[in-house]
């Protein structure tokens, strides 16, 4: 059955269109429509997710960005016009790669006053009830629909994780996420991926959540700040399109249903607090 959080009703009609789209780097996808509109609390608990979903949503607009959902292809084209900030998206996302549709994935976008995109995060869901991370990393069915077909020359996923063989049944790899430089600093990295998850979660109602980390960007904090209960390492990107001629070595960060709704409980929480109280403090120290 499904049902819409009273919550969500309630922004879905109080909420304004987002303003007219002007400038660079727009989206010519759904820009008017409320990411709240397109919301349906299907699994889960009604009232916890309904909170997040508003939290998440007025937070960004507090912010000077406004959600909304957009077809995959848009993120492709985003990530191909911000290559001074943005390395290529893993193929996954990609619809040219194969295996992804609007039934198993969703890309959501923030725009800014202007109508310009600053902020990215997709995700896409997975049936491996008979298989494992390892096994399609390893093989690279992770990245496309047919491997030998498609994959770059001497591309190569090596998964020496331990956690890689348990991660099993209904998983969610999340990722395509960037912030353009100008809209970093402000919490971003605490609202969108909590967003992206258990929206993730009531229209799928999977048994994981994961994505891999490159090592710089978990050194500085970045997993903690997206809400991964756990790591474990290694997977190593070899010759892939995010660098094609080079080596990434990587995090597998991973968090089952049970922490993902007992982590959304301690989002709501502590977000006043914690995240908007940190960002007002740096705010403060550098108009100091």
């Amino acid at each position: 059955m499904r049902t819409r959080s009273p919550v969500v009703e309630f922004v879905r009609k109080a909420v304004p269109p987002a303003p007219p789209a002007t400038g660079s780097n727009i989206s010519p996808s759904k820009l008017a429509r409320p990411l709240l509109s397109d919301i349906m609390v299907e699994h889960g608990p009604v009232d916890l997710l309904g909170r997040l979903f508003l939290k998440a949503d007025t937070s960004a607009r507090k912010r000077g960005i406004t959600l909304s959902f957009a077809p995959m292809q848009d993120l492709i084209d985003i990530n191909r016009a911000n290559p001074e900030t943005w390395r290529p998206i893993l193929p996954l996302f990609d619809p040219a790669c194969g295996g992804i549709t609007d039934d198993n994935s969703f890309c959501i976008l923030g725009h800014n006053p202007q109508g310009e995109i600053v902020a990215t995060q997709a995700a896409r869901l997975y049936d491996w009830a008979d298989t494992s991370f390892h096994e399609e990393a390893s093989s690279l069915r992770l990245f496309y629909a047919e491997p030998e077909r498609l994959k770059g020359e001497r591309e190569e996923i090596e998964v020496t994780a331990p956690a890689a063989r348990t991660l099993t049944g209904a998983v969610i790899f999340a990722g395509g996420i960037w912030y353009r430089p100008d809209y970093r600093g402000i919490g971003l990295p605490y609202i969108l991926p909590w967003l992206s998850r258990t929206y993730a979660y009531t229209r799928w109602k999977h048994d994981f959540s994961l994505s891999i980390m490159a090592e710089e960007i978990y050194k500085r904090g970045m997993a903690q700040r997206s809400g991964y209960s756990k790591a474990d390492w290694e997977v190593w990107l070899r010759r892939t399109p995010v660098d094609p001629g080079g080596v990434i070595r990587c995090a597998l960060v991973y968090m089952d249903s049970g922490e993902l709704l007992d982590g959304a409980a301690s989002f709501l929480a502590r977000f006043d607090a914690e995240i908007d109280g940190r960002v007002d403090q740096r705010r403060r120290h550098q108009h100091s």
